[in-house]
């Protein structure tokens, strides 16, 4: 566990580029991943642990208000990233997301909520000839990627999505000098970004080393049914750390309306929900001793796991846990009975890690099969009596892939 009273480390925390409105005043900032040790970017990029990072650095490591100067902050989504929970203050963050993301259903149904919450949503880096892009109007901004067209194009593009799309705001992006500023300009561009106005700086900051342990016990406190605000508190007592990022989290939302005297005033002013989308951010952003492949393979079991419970969300939430977990032993180099037996763990969950067993340990047992493309070894008669049959596994198993073309389409340089 760390010592609360060491100096924390300086390190990169993130790049920060401005976006300008029409005036040329800056209006926001789009926040962009860097490494830590102010090295160049990896060759081999993991787009879910970048989105964690750059959300933790900027909402529980640094002063969010000298971070954002009060403009919103634009951050890259991944398709993944995208699903999960978050516990951040929707004025504050502007959800980017690729063009390129593949569109269905749970995506859009997803999008909608985000919008119903109170989130702003950008396509980023389009691109298109024409304005038939299904995001279009589920999103509010739109940002074009200048270079990709010449200024007859750019001009036509603006103008269909002006009368198709009148609420959209349209950001032109990549600009490297003042004619095609100028060009953006005239074609009626509502915001400005690129290097002619500002490149991305760096901003550095105090590293907060969170134990990973101490995550896991509270994503294992947070799996227990009508868990306390107490044990909540308790769990984030293990590591100093997780206390600062929780009050650090409360500090940059609405929420607080008085100084926080205790770590239960903070948990219960953010909400057990919230504080597991913290830490299983940390969780996926905290592991760079391994390889980038790891968390996304744990987190691809995970949500396979959940998929095969899909009817019954009591259910589900045990088997996501179940298989993440079923990684701890590649995460922490040590045997799995001895992680599992540290860590607060629903009984029904600790069976199911160590010997398969209960309505968990089958969910979990037919996701390693699956994932192994074993069908014929899928004990079927486990999965009937809790009402799965086959076409749910397939169903499952579809979104579950999916989901898995979407991490691989996501880890790009």
């Amino acid at each position: 566990m760390p010592n609360a009273s060491e100096s924390p480390a300086t390190s990169v925390l993130f790049a920060r580029q401005p976006i300008f409105d029409a005036s040329l005043e800056i209006v926001a900032f789009e926040l962009l991943f860097r490494p830590t040790d102010g090295g160049p970017m990896p060759i081999s990029f993991d787009g879910n642990r970048a989105t964690s990072t750059v959300l933790l650095n900027a909402f529980t490591q640094s002063d969010l208000e000298t971070v954002s100067q009060g403009k919103p902050l634009y951050v890259n989504f991944t398709a993944t990233t995208l699903r999960d929970d978050l516990p951040f203050d929707p004025a504050c963050l502007v959800i980017e997301l690729l063009e390129d993301i593949p569109f269905d259903d749970a995506i859009r149904d997803r999008l909608v909520l985000l919008r119903q919450q109170g989130f702003t949503i950008a396509l980023d880096d389009y691109a298109e000839e024409d304005i038939e892009h299904p995001y279009l109007p589920l999103v509010d901004i739109v940002k074009l990627e200048y270079p990709h067209y010449c200024d007859d194009a750019f001009e036509r593009i603006v103008q269909q999505l002006r009368q198709r799309y009148p609420h959209l705001k349209i950001l032109a992006e990549k600009l490297e000098t003042a004619t095609e500023l100028s060009c953006c300009q005239r074609a009626g561009c509502d915001l400005f970004q690129g290097y002619f106005l500002a490149r991305p700086q760096i901003v550095h900051g105090a590293t907060l080393v969170t134990d990973r342990i101490a995550i896991l016990k509270l994503i294992a406190t947070l799996s227990k049914p009508d868990v306390s605000v107490r044990e909540i508190s308790t769990a984030i007592e293990y590591d100093p750390t997780l206390g600062v990022r929780l009050l650090r989290l409360v500090n940059n939302t609405k929420q607080r309306q008085a100084d926080i005297t205790s770590l239960e005033q903070a948990v219960g002013l953010v909400g057990p929900q919230r504080i597991r989308s913290l830490a299983t951010l940390l969780a996926l952003s905290e592991m760079e001793d391994k390889p980038e492949s790891l968390p996304q393979s744990a987190l691809a079991r995970a949500c396979l796991c959940r998929e095969l419970a899909a009817g019954d969300p009591a259910l589900a939430e045990k088997a996501f846990i179940s298989g993440l977990f079923s990684y701890l032993e590649a995460f922490f180099d040590r045997p799995l009975v001895e992680l599992v037996e540290s860590l607060p763990l629903h009984a029904s969950i600790t069976r199911a890690l160590l010997t398969r067993a209960g309505p968990v340990g089958a969910l979990l047992e037919t996701a390693i099969r699956l994932e192994s493309e074993s069908w014929d070894e899928i004990t079927w008669p486990r999965l009937q009596l809790i009402g799965i049959q086959a076409e749910d596994v397939r169903a499952a198993d579809r979104r579950a892939r999916q989901t898995a073309r979407e991490l691989q389409a996501n880890a790009r340089p």
